[in-house]
């Protein structure tokens, strides 16, 4: 009799046996715990202010770009009065001193370049942070702010000072004078902002940073000079003692400049308006101050030329900038003294001597 078979035997597969070392937890602490929430709250914060920071910033450079359409259109109609008047360049002293007179064909041409040079500058600030934008839009995440989040935002920041600063002006009882632009035929005021927001930012801000800025580098500061380009356009220079002080004396000519054609309660807010440019020239380029320029006076083109809706746009725009305003004057503040600190720190402890880290 045969003996039968043992029946095979089905083999279980073991887990692997996890081989990762225990580590060490620290015990929960309640004190850490909660900084830690609040690290991330902030953070969280942080990060939707800086979206709505930038879509704020979208905004404007939407509205700018009707801007831009509607002084296309109105081109024709300005190049065909230029060829009878005549304008004069001029430089600041602070004193407005006219320095070249221009009439006929050399005016429309120089027309031509102020529509170039505005054009070109809106462009490129596109260009270069259309992407950065929407990804500051998107995702919020901390880092060098977009040209158009820089831009929106110094814009926002300094309509909300203007509304202030008027708004405590007028409630004083006093009345500023205000040139009345409404008056004047649609063209013209079109070629004066066009006029405004290149050549005034070439004569302050390349005239009073730049070309000092070159001398002084030229003859106290070889090792700091920068190619000779970069002082005609600005951008990418390194904020130091020189550079603030010429943003400054800048700012201050500039504000100065329109007590004639104003008076002299539109120094302070023409001051501020031009430390903000002399940022901008600075830090990103000329573009960048003529399209923050060029925000400030053409801001009612468009409904002047397009009518009621683009009055409706400028309104519902209008309470998104000052809310955008509110922030970003908060936010400025904070940097501003945090840079004057750190550089009057820096700057004492070079003129005694002390070694830098």
């Amino acid at each position: 009799m045969t003996r039968p078979e043992p029946a095979p035997q089905t083999v279980v597969q073991q887990p692997p046996i996890n081989m990762t070392p225990w580590q060490y937890q620290p015990p929960w602490d309640p004190v850490r715990a909660r900084r830690e929430q609040k690290e991330r709250s902030i953070a969280n914060l942080k990060r939707r202010l800086k979206q709505f920071g930038a879509l704020s910033g979208f905004t404007l450079f939407f509205y700018l770009a009707i801007a831009v359409f509607a002084m296309i259109l109105i081109a024709p109609e300005i190049m065909q009065n230029l060829l009878s008047r005549s304008t004069s360049l001029f430089v600041i002293t602070p004193s407005v001193v006219p320095i070249l007179s221009i009439t006929g064909v050399v005016l429309v041409g120089y027309f031509v370049f102020l529509v170039l040079a505005i054009l070109i500058s809106y462009l490129y600030s596109m260009g270069e942070s259309l992407l950065p934008a929407a990804n500051e839009v998107i995702l919020g995440k901390p880092g060098r702010h977009s040209t158009i989040l820089t831009v929106g935002g110094l814009f926002f920041a300094v309509l909300v000072l203007n509304f202030i600063y008027y708004l405590l002006v007028e409630s004083s009882g006093v009345s500023p004078n205000v040139p009345d632009f409404e008056s004047d035929p649609l063209w013209a005021s079109v070629f004066s902002f066009a006029n405004a927001s290149v050549w005034e930012e070439i004569i302050s801000r390349v005239l009073l940073i730049g070309i000092p800025l070159l001398w002084i580098d030229l003859l106290f500061r070889r090792k700091q000079l920068l190619p000779p380009i970069r002082y005609l356009v600005g951008g990418k220079i390194k904020f130091g003692f020189i550079e603030c002080a010429l943003i400054l004396f800048s700012a201050t000519m500039f504000g100065f400049a329109h007590v004639g054609g104003w008076d002299i309660w539109k120094v302070f807010p023409s001051l501020i308006s031009g430390l903000c440019f002399g940022y901008l020239f600075v830090r990103i380029g000329l573009y960048a101050a003529i399209i923050f320029h060029f925000a400030f006076d053409f801001l009612t083109v468009p409904t002047r030329y397009f009518g009621a809706g683009a009055n409706l746009v400028l309104d519902i725009f209008v309470l998104i900038w000052l809310a955008a305003g509110l922030m970003f004057t908060v936010y400025y503040s904070i940097r501003l003294g945090r840079f004057l600190r750190e550089s009057l720190s820096a700057w004492s402890k070079r003129d005694r001597g002390v070694p830098q880290n």
